[in-house]
């Protein structure tokens, strides 16, 4: 399994240039230490994230790693042109020499439809439009499409991505998405355990590898998890406690339905869960459930291989959450580079980090 990062970059004191040049410090280093890829996210409008375009970031940690994949986790298909977000991404994966991997969604946060003014009803069938016609374009010499929300005719994409395929990653949090990776056949989906407890969710992505290993498709399967790893689990939860309530507060208050609004057609999961979770947060119930991971060392390896053999082949640890102190993220990844990361190496043993 090949670990790597993952930001939102929430920025709650507004403070972006300090953000950004930690966020690319913290990839370098961590391209050091041996994490084999970085994912980003894309949101708009509060502080809870700040890469509105993650293709400008992406093309800026182009120039400062030399290995690492760097992948969209996710670009958000619905608030853009399809074609200039074909376009945008064709020159990160040449800048990075062929390091892309591309995953969409089509959002969440109603704020964000509502001050692009777009709609929510219809974004599942606009972002299935938007996938075929960013696939068709990376895939063909020209490409033509005439849907319901897009009509394309004879465009020519300049320049092209550098893979013959760049990997595409479909967003997969809910139990019904699950079913669309097997209807689409998905050659890659990514997850995480937002709207599903860790054992559901990994219920749901055997079951769905099954289903798609009978269908002749060996899927590439992505999680992203927020960790922390310490001495012990109570040290690990005293580690990101404060961090962990900002974030929590923040994602629930932007969620359909948060504001006793009814959520949008397709969202009402997204309702039920910020429903069961209001209140205080207990970041020590998440960890139990396994929406987080707050273990020692031992004890992180030993549920990471649980996710592995279910079918998991790459994994983000989203180590810098609530606006975590540069210092703190720097020492948990030094941390888990020297006694997690070597057992999910391509190794015939696990061989530790020089400290």
């Amino acid at each position: 399994m090949k670990c790597g990062l993952f930001y939102v970059l929430e920025c709650t004191d507004g403070q972006y240039d300090r953000a950004y040049k930690e966020m690319l410090e913290q990839i370098q280093y961590a391209e050091e230490l041996g994490f084999g890829s970085v994912w980003l996210a894309e949101h708009h409008f509060t502080d809870y994230g700040s890469m509105p375009s993650p293709q400008v970031a992406a093309a800026a940690i182009s120039q400062v790693t030399k290995t690492m994949d760097i992948g969209m986790g996710i670009s958000i298909l619905n608030f853009d042109n399809p074609v200039r977000i074909a376009e945008d991404f064709a020159m990160v994966d040449i800048l990075s020499n062929g390091r892309l991997k591309f995953g969409a969604g089509r959002g969440y946060q109603p704020i964000e439809f509502k001050k692009l003014g777009i709609p929510m009803e219809n974004s599942r069938e606009v972002f299935w439009e938007a996938v075929d016609i960013i696939q068709g374009l990376w895939a063909n010499d020209t490409f033509s499409y005439q849907g319901k929300h897009f009509q394309l005719d004879d465009v020519k994409l300049t320049p092209k991505p550098v893979q013959e395929r760049v990997p595409f990653y479909y967003a997969c949090i809910s139990p019904e998405t699950f079913d669309y990776m097997v209807e689409r056949g998905a050659q890659e989906f990514m997850c995480t355990p937002t709207l599903m407890v860790m054992d559901e969710l990994l219920q749901y992505i055997k079951s769905t590898r099954d289903r798609l290993l009978l269908k002749g498709v060996n899927p590439k399967i992505h999680m992203n998890l927020q960790m922390n790893i310490a001495d012990s689990p109570e040290q690990a939860i005293k580690n990101v406690e404060k961090e962990m309530e900002m974030y929590f507060d923040r994602v629930l208050a932007l969620v359909p339905g948060a504001r006793g609004e009814k959520a949008a057609k397709g969202y009402e999961r997204f309702a039920e869960v910020a429903e069961q979770m209001s209140g205080p947060v207990d970041v020590g119930m998440l960890n139990e459930a396994g929406i987080v991971l707050l273990e020692n060392s031992k004890a992180a390896v030993d549920k990471l291989e649980l996710i592995e053999q279910a079918g998991v082949d790459s994994l983000s640890c989203w180590f810098r959450m609530g606006g975590m102190e540069h210092r703190k993220v720097m020492k948990t990844m030094k941390l888990f580079a020297q006694d997690v990361l070597p057992y999910f190496r391509p190794t015939s043993a696990p061989q530790k980090v020089e400290q």
